[in-house]
């Protein structure tokens, strides 16, 4: 398989360039308190717990944001170095079509879902037997 041209590069620069653009916009809004510092001191602890509830979540989204940034980042110096659309792990091209849906991919689908599997097998617990589940210690 041959490597992109440059007008995908371009093409997905663009792409990257945008997405960094809304995330920002989104990010900006996110990062925001909930509730106004001056309105804190009426709450009773029900809208207390919500507003903690809500600060959490909002934290997670911004962790996520950034993340995606992150990412976004690494793309770019990827394509700056000439690295980018090349899997990490078989050094063979990445499917125009999948950077297309993912502009941040390091791996092909077949690399991705090899690695996808080998995380979800160490992330399991280990499982003991149904038979020892159940029966009680002598």
């Amino acid at each position: 398989m041959e490597g992109l041209t440059k007008e995908e590069l371009g093409q997905l620069a663009a792409q990257m360039d945008a997405e960094k653009v809304r995330i920002r916009a989104i990010a900006g809004t996110a990062d925001s308190p909930v509730v106004a510092p001056a309105q804190r001191e009426h709450l009773d602890d029900g809208e207390v717990a919500d507003e903690k509830t809500v600060q959490r979540q909002s934290d997670a989204m911004l962790k996520h944001y950034r993340m995606q940034l992150a990412d976004i980042d690494a793309a770019q110096s990827r394509m700056k170095s000439g690295q980018y659309g090349v899997c990490i792990d078989c050094q063979q091209a990445i499917p125009f079509s999948r950077l297309q849906a993912y502009p941040t991919a390091m791996r092909c689908t077949p690399c991705q879902n090899l690695h996808e599997q080998r995380h979800l097998r160490q992330a399991q617990p280990s499982r003991r037997p149904a038979s020892a589940e159940f029966s009680s210690p002598r």
